[in-house]
């Protein structure tokens, strides 16, 4: 489970490595815009509720002037008497109506306070109802003019017309001192009045709409063709790293080879010419015998001579060892692995748990290389009485080798806690694998880890 969820870690990684720089880029365009799109809402919302509020207060303003200029001088006496006289109601209901005052007026009342004094409904007169918000605005000089807003207890009657009503409320003052004695309130029928509106609401949110579509539209454009600039440059760079990749490989591959030729030439030449000298001594020592010379300093320089050719033949057997085995080429990765674990078998006397999963047979001869010499250097450090365990598995697009060591911290030189084998680990790392060493209280772990191709 670790191996698998570190293959798909490592190929999600990559992926997300390779669209980053694309996906940068985007993340602030995304936010600006969303913070653009919400600033355009709030901003044309408030300005096509006061352009409808103007036109709305338009209307008004011309009721209020029709009051102002008909109305007021007629209630005068509103100023002496909280009621009016049956002729100025008469008076006032022919002045109220649509033929004489020009528009669809279809309710007015004049209030006192709270009361109702005077409507064109005779039912209403005399009622009282709670100071509503827009009364109130009246009460302190201005003209509160609302569409579409009948929500008070003195609304139901025109409520239940179901059509789109004005409804005004005008100060009447008293003349010479401007003291205000009633207020009069017009319901008017405004179907063209909500239609003006609502067209005046859907151009300013069309003209911001508009605006903003254009504004992150060219952002779009400059960052798609950015995108589209790092989208090319990601794919070079990926190019140009798989062909150093590449190339790395093959000079490696030629390394591998010419160090397996090395070694060969090595066994081959100086290796049985060294043995073919140690036998003929043993015959010239004899030779030597036969014609009765002074053996007593010629056994000493036979002697000296055979200890120099045999050290010889051992430094290059060991040298012939450290380098790729000349059969390597021909194996497979797990008779390659097999190989560097019963080398070191043999060598030490130890014994070592090989563990393999299911893995390639064909890899490139450099990694081979690789985790041979991998292998075997890590088979080397620490306590050789420790027990050591060789797993190799393969999960996905990764193939890696594991080498652990049960022993104590303490036996590990210091040096080889992190960086073990700098000549190693560079060799890995230049043909795109990856090296890890762990150092736990008494294991430790070497992980060489490959993508195969």
């Amino acid at each position: 489970m670790t191996t698998l969820a570190r293959g798909y870690s490592f190929s999600v990684w990559q992926t997300l490595s390779q669209w980053q720089g694309v996906g940068l880029i985007y993340l602030p365009a995304a936010v600006a815009s969303a913070f653009l799109l919400a600033a355009t809402a709030l901003l044309a919302a408030t300005i096509s509720g006061n352009v409808v509020k103007a036109i709305v207060d338009r209307y008004g303003a011309e009721v209020a002037l029709f009051t102002d200029s008909f109305v007021a001088p007629r209630v005068q006496e509103l100023a002496r008497h909280s009621t009016l006289s049956e002729s100025k109601k008469t008076e006032l209901d022919g002045l109220f109506s649509p033929v004489v005052i020009g528009r669809p007026i279809i309710a007015f009342r004049i209030w006192v306070d709270d009361q109702i004094i005077y409507s064109n409904n005779r039912e209403m007169i005399g009622q009282r109802f709670a100071l509503s918000p827009a009364r109130a605005r009246a009460w302190q000089g201005g003209v509160s003019s609302e569409l579409n807003q009948l929500d008070g207890d003195d609304d139901a009657a025109i409520r239940a017309l179901g059509v789109h009503i004005l409804e005004v409320y005008a100060p009447l003052r008293q003349a010479g001192t401007g003291q205000i004695v009633a207020l009069v309130e017009t319901y008017e029928v405004a179907t063209d009045l909500t239609y003006e509106a609502r067209a005046a609401q859907a151009l300013v949110w069309l003209i911001f709409a508009l605006s903003t579509i254009g504004f992150i539209s060219l952002v779009v454009v400059l960052i798609k063709r950015n995108a589209s600039e790092i989208s090319r440059l990601n794919e070079e760079k990926s190019a140009f790293r798989m062909r150093v990749g590449h190339a790395n490989r093959r000079i490696s591959d030629i390394n591998e080879m010419q160090m397996r030729r090395l070694g060969t030439d090595l066994d081959q030449g100086p290796v049985r010419l060294v043995g073919a000298a140690l036998l003929k001594l043993d015959a010239l020592r004899a030779l030597v015998a036969d014609i009765e010379a002074p053996a007593d300093g010629k056994n000493a320089d036979f002697d000296a001579i055979r200890q120099a050719l045999t050290e010889a033949l051992a430094d290059i057997r060991k040298l012939s060892e450290s380098l790729v085995p000349s059969k390597l080429y021909e194996l497979s990765l797990a008779q390659t692995i097999a190989t560097a674990v019963r080398r070191y078998e043999r060598r030490t006397g130890a014994s070592v748990t090989c563990e393999m999963a299911l893995i390639p047979q064909e890899v490139p001869f450099s990694v081979k290389a690789c985790f041979y010499r991998f292998v075997g250097e890590a088979l080397e450090t620490g306590d050789r009485t420790a027990a050591r365990t060789v797993r190799v598995d393969c999960d996905g697009e990764v193939l890696q080798v594991e080498v652990k060591c049960t022993i104590a911290t303490q036996h590990l030189p210091p040096s080889q806690h992190g960086q073990w084998s700098r000549a190693l680990q560079a060799t890995i790392d230049s043909i795109g694998g990856k090296t890890l060493v762990q150092a736990l209280p008494n294991v430790i772990s070497y992980t060489a880890q490959f993508k195969v191709p």
